[in-house]
């Protein structure tokens, strides 16, 4: 199976070569002439290869749509067409040319975590979206997305409570107004898929759209060896223009993603240290590990125009999200990497969402002032059943494989844990105020008041039920000022504070279930955006204050304890830097400290890479046309394991490259894509919560599409 990659590789490469054989055929021919053809120009879409990905229209959750460039925020995009090309599979994927973001988890999907501007950002911290309301799913399909935004920093104005660590924001394949009708068939790593991607109007009429989006792979081997991950997507919406001036959307959703035989996550000690990486590519977990996610989600949105001035605009969405899964960590118990072995698992359970968004918003003139004032309210009900969590560290002490021959003991039922269960309800109230001030000024202001009532109960292995549950409420500004000095550049300054929810001990934690008090970020932030030709740039600098949090490596006990302050700047660019040649990516450089603490002060907090530098390129090769090679690089400084800084993960630079080919058959157009993830090979570990993570192995991949 590992060389059947390779075989693909080979068969690619050579018709590649038999395309290029042809095109040097035709030119030893006698020319033909052509009758005159009448080409009429077309706009090429947003986010798309011929533009360099360049998104110039993002949404802003409750304040709607809005241009990139009058952000006041720092915004990244991915675009389908990124995604397609570099031919991601899940979020971590789709996000490592984001130069903002660090994947903690490394090849494990379990549950994928993040790292923005040196803060956590999961579902579990708020820090997800699908079409601008809050998502609590933990697996998101890319083969149904039209892009992803990444907003940094805090979001909380606009989405209410959520971690400061930034959103993302996953906005769904929308209907089209023309027919479009594609099929992708691929292979990743050992595991087949196809995707099938159909939209237009519904008949004649142009008043009502679709778009459709199916997708299966099957459970075949991933890039780790004895992996499967089986995937399901079902994804369809429909719009009606019922007037000129109102538009009702409807979506349904169902997605499924089931792991089998899950990577291991590692732990150390500070006495230990922090071994050389093992082979990605092994497999350290054993086949009783896995994890199983589903999501329906179901939702409706109207908008109208009610005259010149006012625009209604409402949302509902129900969403079922069903979890399960049982996950293995490797325990070092001394420097020759003898180990423990853990097992934490979750019985299959559900959380039922319902989520309901009302604005109204009001666009007028007030002398030289033209004003968007947006007013609003959200409400997220949150129901989860319990988890009948499990979990246990055997005794027996095995021998160090991690350079040798991956191993594992037989299936034991861990012995019942502390199991919870979550109510919650979220509650946002929103007034806004964009204000443009003749062509080079912009004011924003704001106040968002977030209100939540959350209730956690705790049952013990022996049966007993206990329940921690607290109200709170926090009214907290934003505000902005842009000037515009010419119209390709934007520079701004804004303010952000933000409510987050109390730290909640999560699974695995020794004081699992146990909900901290809640706290406010403080953000300042300037920037400049500028766009160059056919680029996109942005630059910004910016501060966050806020409560600080960890979980100790060794006793495994989550607190809350002092301040966090994170200062950087960050960097992105993305689009055409000439006819030939696309780029997207940039750095971030982080300087972030632990003040007012018992403990740690001084030090950079657990799991916050202080540098990171990313780019993806593609370049058009003049000899073969429709010929394109591919390439990226990410670079992740070194990054502390825990917060005295004892360790650190080491700094890793990971290459990837690939080729793409684009032409026609039978009169359609097709495209081929051939990536190597990982090039070279690299073996090495990312980090959250003290916990240790083997990095993503090299992983071929190769596709064909066709539109017709």
């Amino acid at each position: 199976m590992k060389h059947r990659p390779y075989r693909i590789m080979s068969i690619a490469l050579s018709f590649l070569a038999v395309q290029s054989n042809s095109f040097a055929a035709a030119d030893n021919n006698d020319a033909v002439e052509l009758s005159e053809v009448q080409v009429v120009g077309q706009a090429a879409p947003e986010g798309s290869a011929r533009v360099g990905y360049r998104v110039d229209k993002i949404y802003l959750g409750p304040l709607g749509a809005a241009r990139l460039q009058d952000t006041p925020f720092t915004v990244n995009t991915v675009s389908a067409d990124l995604i397609k090309n570099t031919q991601a599979t899940n979020a971590t994927e789709a996000l490592k040319y984001v130069p903002t973001v660090y994947s903690n988890t490394g090849s494990s999907q379990v549950t994928p975590y993040f790292t923005m501007r040196g803060f956590s950002a999961s579902t579990w911290t708020f820090n997800m979206a699908v079409d601008g309301m809050r998502s609590f799913d933990i697996y998101q399909p890319m083969d149904d997305k039209e892009r992803i935004e990444v907003m940094s920093g805090a979001t909380s104005f606009l989405y209410g409570i959520t971690s400061v660590a930034g959103m993302i924001n996953y906005v769904t394949k929308q209907p089209t107004t023309t027919p479009y009708h594609e099929v992708t068939v691929g292979t990743y790593g050992g595991q087949l898929y196809s995707q099938l991607d159909l939209g237009g109007p519904v008949g004649t009429s142009r008043d009502v759209t679709y778009r459709l989006n199916l997708a299966y792979a099957d459970p075949g081997v991933t890039s780790v060896d004895h992996q499967t991950q089986e995937r399901y997507v079902f994804s369809g919406a429909l719009d009606w223009r019922i007037s000129p001036d109102t538009k009702l959307a409807l979506d349904t959703a169902w997605s499924k993603r089931q792991i089998e035989y899950a990577s291991a996550q590692f732990v150390t000690t500070a006495a230990i240290g922090i071994p050389k990486a093992g082979d990605a590519s092994k497999n350290w977990g054993a086949p009783y590990t896995g994890a199983t996610d589903a999501t329906t989600r179901v939702g409706a949105a109207l908008e109208s125009k009610l005259n010149d001035v006012f625009t209604l605009r409402t949302q509902v969405r129900h969403s079922d999200i069903e979890r399960e899964y049982a996950m293995n960590r490797v325990l070092f118990q001394s420097t020759k990497l003898n180990y423990k072995w853990r097992v934490d698992s979750q019985q299959k359970f559900d959380t039922i969402v319902d989520q309901y968004a009302l604005f109204l918003d009001a666009g007028f003139d007030s002398g030289p002032l033209k004003h968007k004032v947006t007013l609003g309210a959200t409400l997220d009900d949150y129901d989860s059943g319990d988890t009948g969590s499990r979990s246990q560290t055997f005794a027996t002490v095995y021998p160090a494989s991690l350079y040798g021959t991956p191993s594992y003991p037989a299936y034991v039922l861990p012995t019942a844990a502390n199991s919870t269960s979550q109510k919650t309800r979220y509650n946002t109230f929103l007034l806004a105020d964009q204000i443009a001030i003749g062509d080079q000024w912009a004011l924003m202001l704001g106040e968002t008041l977030a209100q939540v009532n959350d209730a956690v109960t705790t049952r013990t292995p022996a049966g007993l039920r206990s329940t921690a549950s607290y109200g709170t409420s926090k009214s907290t500004p934003a505000v902005s000022i842009s000037f515009k000095p010419i119209p390709s550049v934007t520079t701004y300054l804004s303010y952000v504070e933000a409510l987050q929810q109390g730290f909640t001990a999560g699974a695995g934690t020794a004081n699992v279930g146990q909900v901290f008090a809640p706290y406010v970020g403080k953000q300042k932030e300037a920037g400049v955006k500028a766009s160059v030709g056919g680029l996109s740039l942005n630059l910004a600098r910016f501060e966050i204050e806020q409560a600080n949090q960890y979980v100790d490596p060794v006793s495994l006990i989550a607190s809350q304890d002092g301040r966090a302050i994170h200062k950087g700047w960050e960097f992105s660019a993305s689009g055409k830097a000439s006819e030939r040649l696309t780029i997207t990516g940039g750095f971030t450089s982080l300087d972030a400290r632990i003040d007012k603490a018992t403990t740690n002060v001084g030090n950079t907090p657990q799991g916050a890479p202080e540098h990171m530098a990313k780019i993806y390129a593609e370049y058009d090769l003049p000899p073969v046309p429709g010929l394109i090679l591919t390439g990226g690089a990410s670079y992740t400084g070194k990054v502390p394991w825990d917060n005295t800084d004892t360790l650190y993960v080491d700094a890793v630079t990971v290459v990837d490259a690939g080729l793409r080919y684009q032409n026609k058959m039978y009169g359609k157009d097709t495209t081929w894509r051939l990536n190597a993830a990982n090039l070279t090979g690299k073996d090495y570990w990312t980090t959250r919560n003290g916990y240790l993570y083997l990095g993503n192995p090299r992983t071929l991949s190769l596709s064909a599409s066709l539109a017709f």
